[in-house]
């Protein structure tokens, strides 16, 4: 057996490990839901960062999950891009 169909043996026998990836999963995908909406609405990381005050490497990681970006940064980042956070979660992530 492979490393990574141990650690998803591992991971589906670990309850807390297995709802750890669940909500990181969720996250992940609010993410590149959030990318996808920019792009549609053609902008760059660049155009966002202007328009937010964040850096286009926070911008990057809003986008990539890559590392923890404050729920703050997430929702400047929305606005940046034309929408708010909540409309996100109820109307574009289904």
């Amino acid at each position: 057996m492979g490393a990574l169909e141990e650690l998803k043996k591992e991971v589906a026998s670990d309850l807390i490990l297995k709802k750890q990836y669940e909500i990181e999963t969720e996250i992940y995908n609010i993410a590149i839901c959030l990318k996808r909406i920019r792009k549609e609405k053609k902008l760059t990381q660049k155009d966002v960062a202007q328009r937010t005050g964040l850096t286009q490497q926070m911008i990057s990681k809003i986008e990539s999950y890559n590392g923890n970006p404050s729920i703050e940064s997430f929702v400047k980042y929305c606005n940046g891009i034309g929408i708010n956070l909540l409309e996100v979660l109820l109307n574009y992530c289904k």
